[in-house]
């Protein structure tokens, strides 16, 4: 039987179709598996640091969840300029014992070492204006990078809020790293570290970062840090990919947990 050129095309268009579709119901329902989470609150804010040349949409559904689902609250939009002066772009609310979160957003968004810098102004903002004394850090790829550069780097600091748990998502830290001139014993010595990396099936890789360049963070931190985990979530790649973690509820409810604690 000959399949005419016509046919072949009408069944690709349907596959395509058929694909959209299940990712649009996936889309819909992803925030379902954040229902009935009920976690513990606190004044400690989440700060949100994006990847290389990340912005807010980087950050906006991670954000969004947590907000709808009463896990904690959107609070505070900040923006740097590439001087590194810091500025409120929004305040959604006032910062309060309810898990606010703030969401970073740099200008010069593709020097993650500069930005690293510039984090020094970020919390001395954040604690001379809005008195947060301590804060959790979350950082997608690069965004890792920026805090870890930041908290070994700039270990004596002042007037600046304590960071108590540091996410990272799909980020590599080499041993040798030039910009990590600190080291990482100079890392809070009560800091607990959540490592994720993500796999699309069995690949060993997210398609930008391999898990085995993720995964040796522990080596380099254990040693001086409270605690250490390594998460690794394997899936499809519209759930694993490298830019899709960022916006994955089964990866926002295991953050939710490490960083709120989850309610008995």
């Amino acid at each position: 039987m000959r399949i005419g050129k016509k046919h072949i095309g009408i069944s690709i268009i349907l596959f395509i179709e058929a694909i959209i579709f299940c990712f649009t119901v996936s889309w819909q329902f992803r925030g379902n598996v954040l229902n009935n989470v009920s976690v513990n609150k606190s004044r400690t804010a989440t700060v949100f640091i994006p990847g290389f040349a990340g912005n807010a949409v980087s950050t906006d559904d991670f954000i969004q969840q947590y907000s709808e689902h009463n896990i904690a609250s959107r609070t505070l939009k900040i923006n740097i300029s590439k001087n590194g002066v810091v500025s409120t772009a929004e305040q959604y609310k006032k910062v309060e014992s309810d898990n606010p979160l703030v969401q970073l957003v740099f200008k010069d968004n593709t020097h993650p070492y500069k930005e690293s810098n510039q984090m020094v102004n970020v919390m001395k903002y954040l604690k001379q204006k809005y008195n947060i004394t301590h804060v959790n850090l979350i950082g997608h790829s690069s965004g890792g990078s920026i805090a870890y550069y930041y908290m070994v780097n700039h270990p004596h600091l002042k007037d600046v809020p304590k960071v108590s748990k540091f996410v990272s998502i799909a980020n590599d830290y080499p041993t040798n790293d030039p910009y990590a001139k600190g080291g990482p014993q100079n890392l809070p010595k009560d800091l607990e570290v959540l490592n994720i990396a993500g796999e699309i099936w069995n690949l060993k890789s997210d398609a930008e970062e391999a898990v085995d360049i993720v995964k040796p963070m522990g080596e380099l931190v254990k040693p001086h840090v409270k605690s250490y985990q390594f998460w690794l979530y394997r899936s499809s790649p519209l759930s694993a990919e490298h830019s899709m973690l960022h916006e994955n509820p089964v990866i926002d409810k295991h953050i939710a947990g490490f960083l709120f604690g989850f309610k008995k």
